[in-house]
């Protein structure tokens, strides 16, 4: 095999593909990635059987054939290479021989691609289309807020629900977060729940414009974009009904500036960093929100925003990852901070899309 592409091109391949291979598995040809050359391009594929990736990018191929290499490897040899362009061979024994210029060259030992495995195939019910920019942000409004609790497998996924609208939910038990497209309509409701894995990689590939499509089954989704796909299996579960857990309504609502906030949060976390559980308190007074912690070992923060509140006075506690997470997945001016008492769940809100519901701390 033997072919010639743009260096920088390649290593994006590599490193968009890296993470889909595990680099400790009981089946050595896993950590590899597959490379094809075929006539005017070359394919990339890995995969760790639970998840697998493929990417085509335009090659001149002055000869043909397939190998795996070792990713880990050829993602550190790319990344030191700086030439425009990169001449790669292999040779009968799956020796890899990367040159870049006349003065640089690396050769990587691989495996033969015989028991690499085959890029499934779903037999697909379902399908839906969406703009990449869209599926991109309802992935980065929600994905934030899975559980990393092993135990609840369920809840260590993003579901996307399919009915009168396209909900994309993510929830922890503490924490949800919900991003609703109103454009996409279904008859019959649908429910899939996708491991945070394999979000992590959509989001990879969720750049530029275009069209992602999603085709599903019962056990498997698969997304394209562009030259790029992705096949998951699917958390076996059902997801809790989440709808359970939005407060229906509110006794106060206030506007806040995204920024102010955010920035109000960064710095009451500074003093709450090196504590096992961080905790903020956010006390609403006339006309003020104060937003403070304290700790022994660091010391302690206040900042005081000006809002439009004439409530009785209340003060709550809260995690400031939870709210900090959810203020930086938008990038909305002004956000709704909505409240009824200091014991029940807040929600943060943007327009009618996007939303999270935090549980406060016992204080």
């Amino acid at each position: 095999m033997k072919f010639q592409c743009s260096l920088s091109v390649l290593r994006e391949a590599v490193q968009m593909l890296a993470p889909v291979c595990p680099l400790r598995t009981t089946l050595p040809i896993l950590s590899n990635v597959l490379i094809r050359a075929e006539q005017g391009e070359l394919t990339l594929m890995g995969t760790d059987l639970d998840v697998s990736m493929r990417t085509t990018i335009a090659a001149e191929v002055s000869k043909t054939g397939e190998t795996t290499v070792p990713v880990r490897f050829l993602l550190d040899a790319v990344r030191r290479m700086s030439a425009e362009n990169i001449s790669v061979s292999v040779d009968d024994l799956n020796v890899m021989t990367l040159r870049a210029g006349d003065k640089v060259q690396c050769s990587l030992r691989g495996m033969a691609p015989v028991d690499f495995p085959r890029f499934p195939k779903i037999e697909a019910a379902d399908s839906v289309q969406l703009p990449v920019k869209e599926l991109n942000s309802m992935l980065r409004a929600t994905s934030y807020a899975v559980s990393r609790d092993e135990t609840r497998y369920v809840l260590n996924g993003v579901c996307f629900n399919f009915a009168e609208h396209f909900d994309v939910v993510a929830t922890d038990g503490r924490r949800l977060a919900k991003y609703t497209n109103a454009g996409i309509k279904r008859d019959e409701p649908r429910q899939i729940v996708v491991p945070s894995k394999s979000i992590t990689q959509l989001l990879q590939m969720l750049t530029g414009e275009g069209m992602a499509d999603l085709r599903f089954s019962a056990t498997q989704m698969e997304v394209t974009v562009n030259q790029t796909k992705l096949v998951t299996r699917l958390v076996d579960g059902h997801y809790p009904n989440y709808t359970q857990v939005i407060p229906k309504s509110c006794q106060h609502v206030i506007v806040l500036n995204r920024r102010d906030f955010t920035n109000a949060l960064g710095l009451a976390s500074v003093v709450t960093e090196k504590t096992k559980q961080p905790v903020i308190r956010i006390t609403l007074a006339q006309q003020r929100m104060t937003i403070s912690a304290t700790t022994a070992e660091i010391g302690d923060a206040k900042d005081i925003l000006e809002v439009k509140y004439a409530g009785d006075d209340m003060e709550m506690a809260f995690n400031p990852t939870f709210l900090t997470e959810c203020c930086q997945s938008t990038d909305a001016d002004e956000i709704m901070f909505e409240v009824t008492n200091a014991a029940s769940p807040i929600v943060l809100r943007v327009g009618d899309a996007f939303l999270c519901v935090v549980m406060p701390m016992r204080l």
